[in-house]
C-alpha cells in the first residue's frame, strides 16, 4: 500500500497548484484525478494579479497565453452612475488577466512534470476511509493508498462521502451564456461589467476578442443560444450598448445553470476541502477561481511552516479554517449581494445603486480599498 504526506483529489488548477508548491517543499505528494486525461476544457478565466503571482511561484503560470486586464469599466443599464478601475491607480501592471483553462492545465501539468510529481489518471475514488492517524483511499482498479492529509479539489464529487460534510445551494435561476465575439475597435485591455436587471453582462479581453458572459433567465438562454450570429450579435448591441464598440463577429456559444453552493465546513478529520469544492459561485466579479488559489497558497504556506510538522494534524486544519474563514466567506457574500442588489428593478433602488457607482468613482481611496479586495481578497484578521 502506498503511504504519502499529501494525496491530493483534483487535478485542476486548484489541486495542481497546490501539488506545484508542495513537491518543491519535500512533501511526498499523490494527485489522483478521476477523468482518464486533461480536460482540454475551452473555458476562459479571469485571474487576478495576485494569482498570477502564486501561480509564478508555483511554477505554473501560462504566460504566453494570457491577456492583461488593465482597466475595469463598471455600469448599470437603465440608470445613472459608472465607475472605472485601472490597474494604474493600483500601481500594477494589470489588475488581472484572462487565460484559457486548457492553457493554464497545460501549464501546470508541464511543471508538474518536471518536478516528477506523481499524477494518476482515470484514479476516481471508490471508498474513503478517515483515521485518527491517515485517510485511507481505495481507487478505481483495487489499489488503496493512505496519507496524512488529503485534499479534496475536485469540485465536490467526495465530501458528500465524509461524515458532517454537507451544502448549502442557493439557485440564482439563472444561466450564463459564454462564447467569444468581436468588436469593431481594439479593447486595449479593458473589460467591462454592465448590470442589468435580467443580471450582469461581462466582456472580458482575450487576445483581440472579447470572452462574453451574458446572464439571463433558463427560457431566455435557450432562446438566445437558438439565434443564428447576425440576430444574437444585434441582440446583445441592444442589450449591452456600444460602449466597446459595434459587434461584428460571434463564435461558437455555451450555457451553464448559476448556483451558490459552500461546504459547511473546509475541514474534517485529515481532510481539508478546497476551491470548488469548498465554495462555488457565480461568476460575477471574476472570484470564484481565484478564491480557490488563495485556499491552495493559504495550505501551502501552512504546511511550509514547519516542514517537519505532521500535515494532517487538528490544529494546523483549524488554522487553516480560520485563515480561510474571512476571506471565502466575504467573496461568497460580496458575489451574493451583487447578484440581489443590481437586478432589483425598482426606480429608487436603481437610482441608490448610480449614485454609489458615482460615489466610488469620485472617491479614489476607496475604488483602491475595492480593487484590492477583489484582487487579492480580504486581508487575515
Amino acid at each position: 500500500m502506498d503511504c504519502v504526506d499529501v494525496a491530493i483529489v483534483g487535478a485542476g488548477p486548484v489541486g495542481a497548484a497546490l501539488a506545484a508548491s508542495l513537491v518543491p517543499a519535500g512533501r511526498s505528494v499523490r494527485v489522483l484525478e478521476a477523468r482518464a486525461a486533461p480536460s482540454r476544457d475551452a473555458r476562459t478565466l479571469a485571474l487576478s494579479h495576485a494569482s498570477r503571482e502564486r501561480l509564478e511561484a508555483a511554477g505554473g503560470w501560462p504566460a504566453a497565453g494570457a491577456t492583461p486586464i488593465t482597466e475595469i469599466h463598471v455600469s448599470q443599464k437603465g440608470g445613472p452612475g459608472r465607475t472605472l478601475i485601472t490597474a494604474a491607480e493600483q500601481g500594477l501592471p494589470a489588475l488581472g488577466y484572462t487565460v484559457a483553462y486548457a492553457a493554464l492545465e497545460e501549464a501546470l501539468e508541464a511543471r508538474l512534470e518536471a518536478l516528477g510529481a506523481r499524477v494518476a489518471w482515470g484514479a476516481a475514488c471508490e471508498t474513503i476511509e478517515l483515521g485518527m492517524q491517515a485517510a485511507r483511499l481505495r481507487l478505481a482498479g483495487g489499489e488503496t493508498l493512505e496519507a496524512r492529509l488529503l485534499v479534496l479539489a475536485d469540485g465536490g464529487a467526495n465530501a458528500r462521502r465524509i461524515p458532517g460534510l454537507a451544502y448549502s445551494e442557493k439557485d440564482y435561476g439563472q444561466v450564463a451564456i459564454t462564447g467569444p465575439v468581436h468588436a469593431d475597435r481594439p479593447h486595449r485591455g479593458r473589460a467591462y461589467e454592465r448590470f442589468t436587471a435580467k443580471g450582469p453582462v461581462a466582456l472580458l479581453p482575450v487576445g483581440e476578442r472579447f470572452a462574453l458572459v451574458w446572464t439571463a433567465t433558463p427560457a431566455e438562454a435557450q432562446r438566445i443560444l437558438a439565434l443564428d450570429d447576425a440576430a444574437f450579435l444585434a441582440e446583445l448591441q441592444a442589450h449591452f450598448g456600444d460602449r466597446a464598440g459595434r459587434f461584428v463577429a460571434a463564435g461558437p456559444r455555451a450555457a451553464f445553470p448559476l448556483k451558490l453552493r459552500r461546504i459547511n465546513t473546509p475541514i474534517a478529520l485529515r481532510t481539508v476541502i478546497a476551491g470548488n469544492a469548498a465554495q462555488a459561485m457565480h461568476p460575477i466579479a471574476g472570484q470564484g477561481l481565484n478564491i480557490g488559489l488563495r485556499d491552495a497558497a493559504t495550505l501551502a504556506s501552512l504546511l511550509a511552516a514547519d516542514p517537519a510538522c505532521d500535515p494532517g494534524a487538528g490544529p494546523l486544519l483549524e488554522a487553516y479554517r480560520d485563515a480561510r474563514r474571512r476571506d471565502a466567506g466575504r467573496g461568497v457574500a460580496f458575489t451574493d449581494f451583487l447578484v440581489g442588489a443590481f437586478m432589483d428593478e425598482r426606480r429608487f433602488v436603481s437610482w441608490g445603486r448610480g449614485a454609489a457607482l458615482a460615489l466610488l468613482d469620485l472617491l479614489p481611496p476607496a475604488r483602491r480599498w475595492l480593487a484590492g479586495r477583489m484582487i487579492d481578497g480580504a486581508p487575515a484578521p
